[in-house]
């Protein structure tokens, strides 16, 4: 047999245990939530910190604490041990333990640094340069270029993205925001009467897909932002439209990716893996299905070429830099990003009010205080109860959408005493950082008071929507959504968690099995 034949059978094995389901692998892949055998292979032991004063302590890149591997396979026994794609916050978690707050990495196709103190943190920040650089998937560059085609603000670099961003930075401006306060409320009003039709008069009820709920919600929200009238995801029980086949195509997207992430994406493609085709036929289906929402919206909007209309899309048609195939681009990328963000960290938040009942009650006093009786919950009244903003913060530490933030550094740098050269790739490990005991007391807890506190120095040590040029565009948008329909949906039931959830990772951290929330109607 060949040596290239065998090189292909070792890649398919490979690639079985990194996309099958933890639940169907052998014993290899069993004990995936409990202790990585990180002992198994020899490493560089991290050495007790130090903060250099001088150039004289500045050690090379080498000496940066690293785990040696197996030959030609690197570390990838202990990652697939670990319990694969799903699990890469538990492994770099482990990691970071073994040896310390930075350390060098070779996973797949990643050859990074890995650092969770939020001191360092501020340094990669501090040195990001001009025009942020982080890290697109393989997958979603390959497939990018076997398309033919351009995508929106998250796979553009350099002028060209400094450009765009400050566009859409001058169209999202916070009076945009401020102006569209009542739709937003609208539609998490919509959410919650579809809820309460759920409800019985006594008792309660687990929302059936807790999930899509907050995907169809996240979705309308964004996109009647977008184009400036409503787009018909959330609908009252029983009905369904074309709509919520663009939701389940967006969920697909992100668990296959996580799932190509540590393999050589390009053999992937070449072979036609089968992680492969579903990743490409669910591109396929959200990108079509998300252009043909553009397009159908810019026909209308050029039938009243002279009226001022509502919306994203509308400003946009006016810059005249930017060509109709980009906007298509752009706005698409918009809708498919929001739909999966936002709902994740809604969905996080709900479950730690259903876990933390005094906090659910907390937030009820704080609304009774401030909405007059009869008045349903809008913008007005969230704006003064700070307690909202700190359960967002809370959940977002201990349950970060992001669970790394990327960046390539254009300039050498200096973290800690190691001198790191530039290009390479930065993996600012959220999850761990929200976990550090030094930072965070009782880092477990959810305790959102820990923020009434907080110094402005201590913000590194939590960065869920990013800092700087390249942090989310959609921050004040998602942050207000989210108060809104947290606020309303506590104010109007008790909540309840039927089952214990952990995290696992689809490109963005979800539940590790769909959470059952219950509703019951307060009296």
């Amino acid at each position: 047999m060949k040596i290239l034949d065998l090189g292909k059978m070792q890649f398919l094995r490979i690639a079985r245990l990194v996309t099958t389901p933890a639940r169907r692998r052998s014993s290899l892949a069993a004990p995936a939530t409990m202790g990585c055998p990180f002992h198994q292979a020899e490493s560089v032991q991290a050495p007790p910190p130090h903060t250099p004063t001088d150039h004289a302590s500045v050690l090379p890149f080498d000496k940066i604490p690293a785990s040696k591997g197996y030959p030609l396979v690197g570390n990838l026994p202990e990652y697939l041990y670990c319990g694969g794609a799903t699990k890469l916050h538990e492994y770099f978690h482990q990691r970071h333990k073994q040896l310390g707050p930075i350390f060098r990495e070779k996973l797949g196709s990643f050859d990074l640094v890995a650092i969770s103190k939020d001191s360092y943190i501020r340094e990669v920040c501090m040195h990001e340069g001009r025009n942020p650089k982080h890290y697109v998937p393989d997958a979603w560059v390959l497939y990018n270029k076997k398309k033919e085609i351009k995508r929106g603000l998250f796979f553009m670099d350099g002028d060209h993205w400094r450009n765009r961003r400050t566009t859409l930075n001058q169209t999202l401006q916070p009076h945009f925001v401020d102006e569209q306060s009542e739709v937003i409320n609208e539609i998490a009003n919509d959410v919650v009467r579809r809820w309460d039709s759920l409800v019985q008069v006594s008792g309660g009820v687990v929302l059936p897909n807790l999930e899509t709920e907050l995907y169809n919600w996240s979705t309308e929200t964004v996109g009647t932002l977008i184009f400036g009238r409503r787009m018909g995801f959330v609908l009252p029980p029983g009905s369904k439209n074309q709509m919520h086949d663009f939701v389940r195509q967006v969920q697909k997207i992100f668990k296959e990716s996580a799932k190509l992430a540590v393999l050589p994406c390009e053999l992937a493609m070449n072979l036609n893996l089968p992680v492969w085709r579903r990743f490409e036929k669910a591109a396929d289906a959200a990108l079509n299905m998300a252009r043909s929402f553009v397009e159908e919206r810019i026909s209308e909007i050029n039938q009243v070429p002279d009226q001022k209309l509502p919306g994203v899309l509308p400003k946009l048609l006016k810059a005249k830099d930017i060509s109709l195939n980009e906007i298509i681009s752009i706005v698409a990328d918009l809708i498919i990003a929001a739909a999966d963000t936002t709902s994740h960290a809604t969905q996080w938040a709900l479950y730690s009010l259903a876990k933390n009942p005094e906090c659910q009650e907390r937030i009820v006093s704080e609304l009774n205080r401030v909405v007059p009786k009869g008045e349903s919950v809008n913008e007005s009244h969230i704006t003064k109860i700070p307690y909202l903003t700190n359960v967002i913060k809370e959940t977002l530490r201990l349950y970060p959408i992001a669970s790394f933030i990327t960046r390539y550094l254009p300039k050498d740098v200096v973290i800690d005493r190691y001198h790191i050269p530039s290009g390479k790739l930065f993996f600012m490990s959220q999850y761990t950082t929200g976990r550090d005991s030094e930072r965070f007391r009782d880092p477990e807890r959810f305790l959102p008071d820990r923020w009434e506190n907080m110094k402005e120095s201590d913000e590194y040590g939590c960065i869920p929507f990013g800092k700087g040029s390249r942090s989310c565009i959609g921050k004040k948008t998602a942050e207000l959504k989210m108060k809104l329909l947290l606020a309303k949906t506590v104010h109007a039931y008790h909540l309840e968690a039927k089952n214990d959830v952990g995290i696992s990772l689809r490109m963005i951290t979800v539940p590790t099995k769909p959470i059952q929330l219950q509703l019951s109607r307060r009296t």
